[in-house]
């Protein structure tokens, strides 16, 4: 097919000359042409050896320093977005659909906290004699009436304002919860990107030891090469391709752990994830504080159950004052007495209760549930000074990882890619050992995952500072369905 070794050399050259970014098809295609080209062409004129190892050069350059268009160019679905996941997260999950029918059960009890006590209804008979006959003496009745009591201390408004507190406990309570998923969505979802970066970078790294072995096979055979340097390259093959199974284990537990939080199916396939992006952090930690002191839902929580306990330790205060009961009863009576037909009677009523017990003990427990919003109090105090902390130590722990990523962007990564080309040119013609260069092809591969791990940092770092800063009014509120 191909006229010489020199068409194949110019071939593959003009082939990444008008494709140099399609690295999953060219270097497939070039990297196995380059080894035919070195380990097949033992009697290589210097010309064609001298293109024969331009392109492997060029390959494994490719391979190590151009960047993934594979991963760059992922097709961005509405089902990866992270908003999407976010979604799916609260709606699903079983947690917030429980919050939520807590928040409802406390709901309910609002309208029964103020309700009155039923009216009650008397029947019966007054005066009646022991031969019961209802015409023989003028006091015997019929009698039907109605008894109400009436909670003039007002407890029973104290009673609706401690209720609608537990409300507000309860709401706060599903939003903490929906903070913590959001939070646990985002952090998985870098988790796994960061994962997928790390295998890919860790796969790209074995294609170029297994042309580094090649290349080592090949020079062992020609005698430019000792057996140990040959040895060395196939074992840190061999240790790569472990660490590769490694690296895909954690994928996959990260694709499980986002599964789970979305509500699908454990083995549900995940392809490669867009890149994230992070909240901007602000110019200084008093903005983060001032909005984690607003919003922080533990706060908040806080303060509705202590605001809950104080009324209803009013409402206990307020019922041992004496209870009163209206009651009216009207009398039917039958038969002619003395003075003509008898007539019916009309009777009012007015009850009061002695609170020499019931009393006392509304007093203990009005005593007991104010002690209990006092105690709650100062755990708000305490609450905010810990928020504080943990906020400030968040947003310098996100302004330093930001340096760090800026320093690995600009810098490492740059030099550790000219390291290792300079290495490589040199390792062409035999300048610098075939260990030294893996050495400086792992450094840049370690470089990358770890400038991976530095934004997965960040991103749980502000994900971590969302569940505080965020405000209520942006939460994602969805699975309403899921309540009827």
């Amino acid at each position: 097919m191909y006229n010489s070794l020199l068409d194949i050399a110019i071939t593959i050259l003009a082939y990444s000359m008008l494709y140099p970014l399609q690295k999953n098809d060219f270097m497939k295609y070039n990297k196995n042409i380059a080894l035919h080209i070195i380990c097949r062409s033992k009697p290589l004129r210097f010309r064609h050896y001298f293109f024969g190892h331009f392109v492997f050069f060029f390959s494994a350059i490719l391979s190590l320093i151009a960047p993934l268009r594979a991963q760059d160019n992922v097709t961005e679905t509405e089902d990866l977005s992270l908003n999407h996941i976010i979604e799916q997260v609260i709606r699903h999950n079983d947690k917030i659909i429980a919050a939520r029918f807590m928040e409802q059960a406390a709901q309910a009890k609002i309208g029964p906290a103020a309700a009155w006590d039923d009216p009650m209804l008397m029947i019966g008979v007054n005066n009646l004699p022991p031969s019961f006959d209802f015409k023989m003496d003028d006091m015997t009745m019929k009698m039907i009436g109605l008894r109400q009591n009436i909670p003039y201390s007002g407890y029973k408004g104290l009673q609706k304002k401690a209720a609608r507190f537990d409300v507000e406990t309860a709401k706060v309570d599903r939003e903490r919860i929906t903070l913590d998923l959001i939070a646990a969505a985002k952090i998985a979802h870098y988790n796994l990107y960061s994962k997928q970066q790390a295998l890919n970078e860790l796969i790209r790294q074995k294609d170029l030891m297994e042309q580094l072995t090649a290349s080592a096979l090949s020079k062992l055979k020609t005698n430019q090469m000792g057996q140990d340097e040959y040895l060395n390259a196939q074992s840190n093959l061999w240790k790569l391709e472990s660490e590769i199974l490694s690296a895909t284990q954690e994928v996959d537990e990260a694709k499980y752990n986002l599964n789970a939080l979305r509500g699908a199916s454990v083995e549900d396939m995940i392809p490669q994830l867009p890149k994230p992006e992070f909240s901007t952090i602000p110019v200084s930690a008093a903005e983060w504080i001032n909005k984690a002191l607003a919003n922080a839902p533990e706060p908040r929580r806080l303060y509705s159950q202590s605001q809950s306990y104080l009324f209803s330790s009013r409402a206990a205060d307020r019922m041992s004052w004496p209870m009163l009961a209206l009651s009216a009863e009207y009398g039917f009576r039958e038969g002619v007495g003395m003075n003509g037909p008898r007539d019916n009677m009309i009777s009012f009523r007015a009850e009061m209760s002695l609170p020499f017990f019931f009393g006392r003990q509304q007093k203990q427990m009005a005593r007991s549930m104010k002690a209990m919003s006092q105690s709650i109090d100062a755990e708000i105090i305490q609450a905010e000074r810990e928020i504080r902390s943990r906020v400030t130590g968040m947003y310098h722990r996100a302004e330093r990882l930001t340096e760090s990523l800026k320093i690995y962007h600009d810098r490492i990564i740059p030099t550790s890619e000219e390291a290792f080309k300079s290495a490589y040119a040199g390792y062409t013609v035999n300048k610098i050992a075939l260990t030294t260069l893996i050495n400086y092809a792992v450094t840049l591969i370690q470089n990358r995952v770890t400038r991976y791990q530095l934004e997965f940092e960040l991103g749980r770092t502000i994900a971590e500072a969302e569940r505080y800063i965020t405000s209520p009014d942006e939460l994602i509120i969805v699975g309403a369905e899921n309540l009827k």
